[in-house]
């Protein structure tokens, strides 16, 4: 991270789970230590003001949480539905590491060896 620059505010919002087809859990963990190892953002609850990215968590391809009101309380949102990061079709098995990337895209964080799991 640049000495100049202040970590990105990052919130995430998880659907109720009432239905989950994929393990939140796991994305959710993932990002945890993602936050730890790059330094380029900052994870803050969701009820947190000037958030630049909200990550919306939604169990199944249903996607109740891809409300305006939770992805307007951000500059960005980016959506994992069930098999689904962002709209397009994505494994389970594939869904930490598209997550991780659609993050880094939207933060324009510099792929490094470092920044995989």
């Amino acid at each position: 991270m640049s000495p100049k620059r202040k970590p990105r505010k990052v919130a995430i919002k998880y659907c109720g789970c009432c239905n989950s087809y994929v393990n939140l859990s796991e994305i959710a963990c993932h990002l945890v230590g993602m936050e730890k190892r790059h330094g380029d953002f900052v994870l803050v609850p969701f009820s947190e003001d000037k958030i630049d990215v909200v990550i919306i968590l939604c169990g199944c391809p249903r996607a109740c949480g891809n409300k305006e009101e939770f992805k307007s309380r951000a500059k960005h949102h980016l959506l994992v539905a069930g098999e689904s990061v962002n709209g397009r079709a994505t494994p389970q098995e594939h869904l930490i590491e598209t997550a991780q990337e659609e993050l880094e895209n939207t933060l324009n964080i510099q792929n490094s060896p470092s920044s995989r799991h």
